[in-house]
């Protein structure tokens, strides 16, 4: 094919994919890129959830009967006892995106343009949704600790914190309610105890970043970045000790003894285990690769050099844990600070002194769940101008499942017939019920617990 300039192309290309027409090469196949691994979706309960679009659900759970230990009273009836119920909500939305296709420029390229975007389309759908829900689990199980902002604050009333996940909102009458006079949060500052009764985002509407805290009573003057702990906060434990990210250095790596805190805390809490009767750990390549520097773990393995730990560099199964190696793990190169497209987590990355944090995750059975519509019934009388199906994709040997996907292939409407798109959807919700009334731990949310250390 000949080498045309941009301006002089025989049709009207897509600017987009221009790179993509390969005319020095007899080469007739795309070449896939890198992929990770998507193993967060797989910790969510999937249900179909008979509602509409935009419709917002209330679920409920129960507590126990106090127990009673001590006798009864001769000739004396026993009082009438009770037992706390605490709701969570689902909200039902809808995700999705979509790509166009040229026809004309899908023709000429040596191999199929509209192939490749079906592909690519698929890909970004598996991906989209697993951030989703990791962003969701990760929110929950870190909420509820803060710090000050940078620079701190003078006496009085308000405190700036980085972010305001799990200060918000708090049970009321076993509703999750805004935090207010009416509905006040317990919490200490720099291990000193207050009370919060309002809860202010930088940004509004947004409960997951920044905020401003209006105390009961006045505070002397904060200096930046002491730890602030709400009460009823998720169990985030830091590799070395500390109450916060800057507790962590580059040294405090993860250990065989953070394994084991995190389980003594779901087992404390009473959290079941998983189908496959372990607790399952997800963590990034650098969480696993410091196991196998720590002394404890090579002590234990030192006289079986042979066993799969070592032949296949994988952690695996250990001290009643599942470990899942996964590249989406909340890092700088995973988390999307744009606000057109993520900017959905609230955790620092990094702490004060620049030591990049790593958040290896614990969790147990019901930690999240899948509440999905079936999108077929969006479908109305008037029938469609095209085909719905679902994916199918394999990406350089990753099988990437997309399960309760819709894929939905437009017929070119343009006059001409030329342009098509492809677009992916998923109506439902991911959320993260709440075990506050539970009273093994003051925690709200119990059923997973985050590791954090150094690199």
């Amino acid at each position: 094919m000949a080498n045309f300039p941009d301006s002089s192309l025989p049709v009207a290309f897509n600017a987009s994919v221009v790179a993509s027409i390969q005319d020095r090469t007899l080469q007739r196949v795309f070449r896939d890129s890198l992929y990770p691994r998507l193993l967060y979706r797989m910790e969510a309960v999937a249900e179909l959830w008979p509602v509409n679009l935009g419709a917002n659900q209330t679920f409920s759970r129960t507590g126990l009967i106090k127990p009673t230990t001590r006798p009864l009273s001769p000739g004396v009836d026993p009082t009438p006892k009770g037992y706390d119920i605490e709701q969570w909500e689902a909200t039902a939305q809808q995700w999705g995106d979509t790509i166009d296709t040229h026809m004309p420029t899908s023709y000429v390229t040596l191999a199929s343009q509209y192939l490749r975007n079906m592909h690519q389309l698929g890909l970004h759908s598996g991906q989209s949704m697993n951030r989703v829900v990791r962003d969701k689990l990760f929110n929950a199980y870190t909420s509820g600790n803060t710090v000050v902002k940078a620079g701190g604050v003078g006496a009085g009333v308000t405190v700036p914190v980085v972010n305001i996940s799990g200060f918000a909102f708090k049970l009321f009458n076993g509703r999750p309610t805004p935090v207010s006079a009416g509905n006040p949060l317990s919490i200490t500052i720099a291990g000193l105890p207050f009370t919060v009764v309002g809860v202010t985002p930088d940004i509004a509407g947004d409960f997951v970043h920044g905020g401003t805290l209006t105390l009961s009573a006045a505070h002397a003057g904060l200096v930046g970045r002491e730890p602030v702990l709400a009460n009823n906060r998720s169990r985030v434990m830091y590799s070395g000790g500390g109450n916060s990210v800057d507790d962590v250095a580059a040294a405090d790596q993860f250990r065989l003894a953070d394994i084991r805190a995190a389980n003594a805390q779901l087992r404390f809490d009473n959290v079941p285990t998983h189908e496959d009767g372990s607790y399952h750990c997800h963590l990034d390549p650098i969480s696993e690769s410091q196991i196998f520097g720590d002394n404890e773990f090579q002590r234990l393995n030192q006289s079986i050099p042979d066993y799969i730990h070592y032949r296949r560099f994988a952690a695996a199964y250990l001290l009643n844990t599942t470990f899942y190696r996964n590249t989406e793990a909340p890092t700088s190169a995973t988390v999307d600070e744009d606000p057109a497209t993520g900017f959905t987590t609230g955790f620092e990355l990094k702490n004060a002194t620049n030591v990049a944090i790593h958040r290896p995750i614990f969790t147990g059975l019901g930690s999240i769940e899948e509440k999905y519509l079936d999108e077929s019934r969006y479908i109305s009388e008037a029938g469609i101008q095209g085909k719905i199906g679902e994916f199918s994709i394999v990406n350089g040997g990753v099988q990437v499942m997309t399960e309760r996907v819709r894929l939905i292939l437009r017929a070119p409407l343009d006059r001409l017939q030329q342009q098509t798109a492809a677009t992916w959807s998923f109506s439902g919700d991911w959320p993260i019920p709440t075990d506050e009334t539970a009273k093994s731990s003051p925690a709200a949310y119990k059923r997973a617990v985050v590791v954090c250390h150094g690199e």
